[in-house]
């Protein structure tokens, strides 16, 4: 299984939501969300959106990033319990990090002890007998090892059938004009289940947390695709030839990039896969369309998804 890890911003929200009609019901995808943003609506339509659908996501409930840095307000914990409570095929997940006590883990799974829950491990802290226990907990579906920073004794004690490992494989840059040609992704698709249930990354995004952003130098668009030469996951970096910050338009840019992408897509397509996200791309190009840059990363992580997916199911 493929477990896409995710923060709150309105595009991957939206991303998910997009690949929850076309990507979840097959059971092979199951998102991480880890919340970001104060105002809890957004998430709360999301959690909504894919429970209707019978669909499994797994939601942070004890999010310390972006603007929930410092622990979320209690409207945003009010909120977000309705919507956990009214969809039952939504894991609450806790996030054992750094300062995570045996005693707060602890009370997360008091409090979902009616219901299939997931932990997560970043340089968590906890000891090996702690670990021991909590493998032992029959409600908890999913062990998802962060970054590789699970010790190995402590990985040697999660079940291998709900041991997820997720990797920060994108090379983010500085800028989106230092992006440049093709870079190998992974190649965790193909052998995940040597190491456990699942394999997951943080998209085209990567694992840190960045909010707001002026104008930008470069419009980069990237995109997976599975090499035709070692059957890995690569992704392709397609950046404007306007690269500084008050030279031609955002619009102009994005249309740059597009336009280098759809050449290669004719290309290439078997590469590359067809889904929503592609078309949406290509008709952007024919149109001379700018949707807006948040259109264009929620399309990056959509078709991320779709490409994995594709592969799990199909073998291409």
């Amino acid at each position: 299984m493929y477990f896409p890890y995710v923060f709150g911003r309105a595009s991957e929200l939206l991303a998910i939501r997009s690949s929850s009609v076309n990507y979840l019901s097959s059971g092979l995808v199951i998102p991480i969300i880890e919340p970001i943003v104060t105002k809890p609506a957004a998430l709360t339509k999301t959690i909504d959106e894919i429970g209707e659908r019978g669909h499994k996501a797994i939601i942070i409930t004890n999010p310390s990033q972006g603007e929930l840095k410092g622990g979320p307000p209690l409207a945003w914990v009010a909120a977000v319990d309705v919507s956990l409570a009214a969809q039952a095929s939504i894991i609450p997940g806790f996030l054992c990090r750094p300062g995570v006590t045996h005693a707060a883990v602890h009370d997360f799974l008091t409090k979902y002890s009616h219901r299939e829950v997931a932990l997560l491990y970043l340089n968590s802290g906890l000891s090996d007998a702690v670990v021991q226990s909590l493998a032992l907990v029959p409600n908890v579906s999913y062990h998802v090892a962060l970054q590789g920073k699970v010790p190995s004794s402590q990985l040697l004690l999660l079940p291998h059938a709900k041991k997820v490992h997720i990797y920060d494989h994108f090379n983010k840059q500085p800028r989106n004009a230092d992006y440049c040609g093709e870079e190998h992704f992974t190649d965790r698709h193909r052998s995940f289940s040597e190491h456990g249930a699942g394999f997951g990354d943080y998209t085209i995004t990567g694992c840190e947390v960045q909010l707001g952003g002026g104008p930008p130098g470069a419009v980069a668009v990237h995109i997976t695709y599975k090499s035709g030469r070692d059957g890995n996951l690569w992704v392709q970096h397609f950046v404007s030839d306007d690269t500084h910050i008050g030279v031609g338009t955002t619009e102009g840019k994005f249309l740059q990039a597009v336009s280098k992408f759809a050449a290669e897509y004719h290309v290439r397509g078997a590469e590359f896969g067809t889904n929503g996200a592609i078309n949406d791309y290509l008709q952007n190009h024919n149109n001379s369309h700018y949707p807006g840059l948040g259109k264009n990363k929620e399309r990056q992580i959509q078709h991320h998804i779709a490409r994995i997916h594709d592969f799990l199911l199909t073998g291409h």
